[in-house]
């Protein structure tokens, strides 16, 4: 039941906010591979209780949850032996649980993982070579449909504009979406200094990218930082420090 509990809150912390790309087929890598058509459904009749008792509803727990630091245990009242009590981790359960959702969502095929040396061959059918060299790359695929992809555009605006937009930094705005589909979404929810590459599906396909949102930051030689697909509340943190130490900052 522990364990059980656990794995919950670990698929809760990456797919809650990633619901609206359930109709894309994902896997996740380590612990467990799901389709997202295999993760159960929340029961939104449950209720869930504070540690001082108080009755909360799914709206509420789920909010809480989200964050990814409270974790769900059984009541420790022998009279209600199925009353569940949400928590708030310890250091130690933390860092195990950020250790279990980095490893579940970071990109590790054949084509794309840490450490690897890019292969860029997919980008220029798009950009000329010296365009993409001596550059950090950071690589976003997303599609319109997908809120958790574009929800964040704002705060990676801003954290653009607090680096100084750097000549060095090449953000891509990558989506299967044609170009007026796309556009009209950047339009409501625009990405600084980000190029966009619409109809990107040879890329997404040549690095094997299954779920969404995705980021693949590369340094300025070729070797890629940061790969993850799927959302997380690590994912926006970890894209920015990865990209912070790609530029030497």
């Amino acid at each position: 039941m522990k364990y059980i509990l656990a794995l919950v809150l670990v698929l809760n912390c990456i797919y809650t906010k990633a619901q609206d790309s359930t109709k894309v087929t994902r896997t996740v890598s380590g612990v467990i591979s799901m389709r997202a058509d295999m993760i159960p459904k929340p029961d939104t009749n449950q209720v869930l209780y504070d540690e001082k008792g108080k009755a909360l509803r799914y709206y509420q727990y789920n909010k809480i949850l989200s964050t990814g630091l409270y974790t769900i245990k059984l009541s420790e009242d022998k009279s209600l032996p199925r009353k569940q009590v949400i928590t708030k981790l310890s250091e130690e359960q933390l860092n195990k649980y950020n250790t279990l959702i980095r490893e579940n969502t970071k990109i590790k095929n054949q084509y794309v993982y840490e450490t690897k040396k890019l292969d860029a061959a997919p980008l220029t059918a798009f950009y000329e070579q010296d365009k993409l060299d001596n550059k950090v790359i950071v690589q976003i695929f997303w599609y319109a449909n997908c809120s958790t992809c574009t929800d964040f555009f704002a705060e990676l605006s801003e954290f653009f504009k607090s680096l100084g937009d750097p000549k060095d930094l090449l953000v891509l705005l990558v989506t299967n979406d044609n170009q007026d589909v796309a556009k009209k979404k950047l339009k409501e929810m625009p990405l600084r200094n980000a190029e966009l590459i619409s109809s990107g599906k040879a890329i997404a396909d040549a690095y094997q990218i299954t779920g969404y949102p995705a980021y693949i930051v590369s340094d300025k030689n070729y070797v890629i930082k940061y790969a993850v697909a799927g959302f997380s509340r690590l994912a926006i943190p970890d894209l920015k420090t990865a990209i912070k130490t790609s530029l030497g900052r």
